[in-house]
């Protein structure tokens, strides 16, 4: 814990107590699951990266503090992922000239990312619009966003407000992949898709397409703590083996396409009793009739946890005992 506290003295936050005290975390707690044809989901892609303290301090000296970041929104919690904050991202792109995009935060395991995107409105593009009553978030209309690895694509990316005004919004994205991609190069990108007015005229350029991309390596030191499982689930899917980290758990075992995962009712319970919601998850592809099914499943955690305080994950009516 020392070390820990020492480490924070060490960094400067970018945003004054004044913002951080304005700033509201929206996190959407409704699971997202998506099914496509003979798929869970198809498996989206992350990295993993950690910083030691004089890492972490020398890149606060030069102008960013992941660190930082991450405790400004998860607080004295943000200490938990101290170990899979990753070195700063290099911008390979960026061609959208109605926004301005910023990488200002990562952390990542060995199956899921969490990225926060600061993303500032350029040329009078209003980032948060008030439309009959309704308030519309135009870069969640105009915006497709994923994170993926150098190997593979990625799809079905979940994003959660974080802070928002016409002028800046703070988005949290989160992702998973069925691979193991310690060691990858990993890229956030947004990809902006023109639309054209009722004179059908293009209202960004003249390209149906404008682009933003960050690019880190998945270069990590923290590890997942693993617990050997034979386990029947609910619907017959079969848990072999459960692997914890600071922001998520990862199921191994067969068929975890049979199991019911459409509930509200799923969270982390900790040894102090406290209850950690869980606002994503996504399963491994499958082929529709292999009797072993998907063989993975990775659960998001909405707060960073310390993982050997992780006692059980309840998923609906399924209680699954981690220790």
């Amino acid at each position: 814990m020392k070390r820990l506290n020492d480490l924070y003295d060490q960094i400067t936050p970018e945003t004054s107590p004044e913002e951080l005290a304005e700033m509201i975390i929206n996190t959407d707690t409704k699971p997202i699951l998506k099914r496509r044809s003979s798929r869970i989901m198809t498996a989206i892609f992350a990295a993993a990266v950690s910083v030691s303290v004089m890492t972490i301090s020398v890149g606060a000296v030069n102008g960013w503090d992941y660190a930082g970041i991450f405790k400004s929104i998860f607080d004295d919690k943000s200490e938990n992922l101290t170990e899979n904050i990753v070195p700063e991202a290099t911008v390979l792109e960026d061609t959208i000239d109605t926004m301005n995009f910023e990488l200002v935060a990562a952390a990542a395991d060995k199956h899921s990312v969490l990225a926060v995107i600061d993303i500032y409105s350029e040329n009078g593009y209003k980032l948060v619009e008030e439309i009959e009553g309704e308030t519309i978030i135009k870069p969640f209309q105009d915006l497709f966003i994923c994170i993926n690895s150098d190997d593979t694509g990625s799809s079905g990316t979940g994003i959660h407000v974080i802070e928002q005004s016409e002028e800046k919004l703070r988005l949290s994205v989160r992702t998973n992949t069925e691979n193991m991609i310690k060691g990858e190069k990993v890229t956030v990108q947004a990809w902006l898709q023109n639309k054209k007015d009722e004179n059908g005229e293009y209202l960004f350029g003249k390209d149906d397409f404008y682009s933003w991309s960050a690019e880190f390596v998945a270069d990590y030191t923290a590890d997942e703590i693993r617990y050997e499982k034979n386990m029947e689930l609910i619907g017959g899917a079969k848990l072999t083996g459960v692997e914890i980290s600071s922001i998520s758990a990862c199921f191994e075992g067969e068929r975890f396409n049979d199991f019911p995962w459409g509930t509200n009712n799923v969270y982390v319970m900790l040894d102090s009793g406290e209850k950690v919601e869980i606002n994503q998850f996504s399963g491994s592809s499958y082929v529709e009739g292999d009797e072993t099914g998907a063989t993975l499943f990775i659960l998001c955690f909405a707060e960073p946890v310390n993982p050997d305080e992780v006692c059980e994950i309840v998923i609906g009516e399924q209680v699954v005992e981690i220790k």
